[in-house]
């Protein structure tokens, strides 16, 4: 197509045609200068987790994922370059808790689109330390930067209730007190322990059922310690692994609880020795209220702070319901129909201790 023309114009032209084809391949590559991988990071007391999400083309220029040269990384390629792409994921992410790197294992790996429709390789890290429960750690990511110097992590990082955002770049690290502050730790148990009472209707049933009898404040509150005495004891001793029951058994022993003191309100006169019964229930109610700590699998001095504003908190919980309470069942006594009040709210605590002893023992 060039023959008609002088042979200057195409040398020209040529030159033209071949500056231009130039342009117009460095013009994707320049739309796309930035690298970054996500990482969200969650600092645990005894794990720190990772998710990543990398981008694929730069994991292939590493590893050459795309083996059939189709400009596209499909799962199959993925998966026959996983081994590679673990080892190395494992190998430039750390977690240092002082001075030793954590293990790490990859876990649910799976691939994720950003809103421009780039691929990208999500995959969870976890570095768990299940025995020693991390104080101060260090955090290091140092992703893709042998394929571009450039390349950037951007971290969202919670830590202590609180989120962070942070960029790994140029070998940076972060450094992050795991535990939150002690006094942070303290609230939060006494939270758990008010909460734990105000949600379970099977303790506030049985705290009705105590105090619905009336009669002066000293012998409520007499009543009310020697439950706060007993629940204390069990909680201490299933909390420390002392004392183990059967979820079965102390369930179902809060419910003939209940029953049981709502059957007394309805065939007994007096309650002069009210306390000791209230305190041998008390004792099963504790290891109610321990299984609930149990959960938060704790262990060392954490535990025996959790242990002490936990069992605050449910101190703290029976308080405002008794307090609650009392104002009313005072004036209750001096009505005519007390006996009656009394008999009927029985009535209906002993259908509900009926019910949750009967659904707890099925399993219904």
């Amino acid at each position: 197509m060039f023959a008609d023309l002088p042979k200057g114009s195409t040398v020209i032209l040529r030159r033209t045609l071949a500056y231009l084809l130039a342009i117009s391949c460095c013009v994707p590559l320049a739309a796309h200068t930035i690298s970054l991988t996500y990482a969200e990071v969650q600092i645990e007391e005894h794990q720190v987790h990772w998710l990543l999400r990398v981008p694929i083309p730069e994991l292939d220029l590493l590893f050459a994922l795309d083996r059939n040269h189709d400009g596209i990384v499909d799962a199959k390629e993925l998966e026959a370059g996983r081994k590679q792409v673990d080892e190395y994921l494992l190998s430039h992410v750390a977690v240092i808790d002082r001075g030793r790197p954590l293990p790490g294992s990859i876990e649910g790996v799976q691939t994720w689109k950003d809103p421009e429709g780039h691929p990208f390789l999500q995959v969870g890290v976890r570095f768990p330390s299940p025995v020693v429960s991390l104080n101060r750690v260090t955090l290091r990511c140092d992703l893709l930067r042998d394929v571009v110097a450039a390349h950037k992590t951007l971290a969202r990082i919670e830590v202590a209730g609180q989120t962070q955002e942070f960029v790994f770049e140029n070998g940076r690290t972060y450094d992050a007190v795991a535990k939150p502050p002690w006094i942070r730790s303290f609230l939060q148990f006494v939270r758990m322990g008010a909460m734990h009472i105000f949600t379970g209707y099977d303790h506030i049933a049985f705290l009705l059922g105590i105090v619905l009898i009336g009669g002066s404040f000293p012998t409520i509150l007499k009543v009310v310690t020697s439950f706060t005495v007993a629940h204390s004891i069990t909680l201490a001793l299933a909390a420390l692994g002392l004392v183990v029951l059967p979820t079965l058994v102390v369930e179902s022993g809060i419910a003939l609880s209940i029953m049981y003191i709502a059957l007394e309100n309805l065939f007994f006169k007096t309650f002069d020795r009210r306390w000791i019964v209230t305190f041998f229930f008390g004792l099963v109610h504790g290891f109610g209220f321990a299984s609930a700590l149990a959960e938060v699998h704790l262990s060392g001095a954490l535990l025996a702070t959790a242990l002490f504003s936990f069992n605050l908190g449910v101190e703290v919980g029976q308080v405002c319901i008794v307090a609650l309470l009392l104002p009313g069942l005072l004036y209750m006594q001096h009505l005519r129909l007390h006996q009656l009040i009394v008999r009927g709210i029985s009535v209906v605590i002993l259908a509900l201790g009926t019910f949750w002893f009967w659904q707890r023992i099925t399993g219904n």
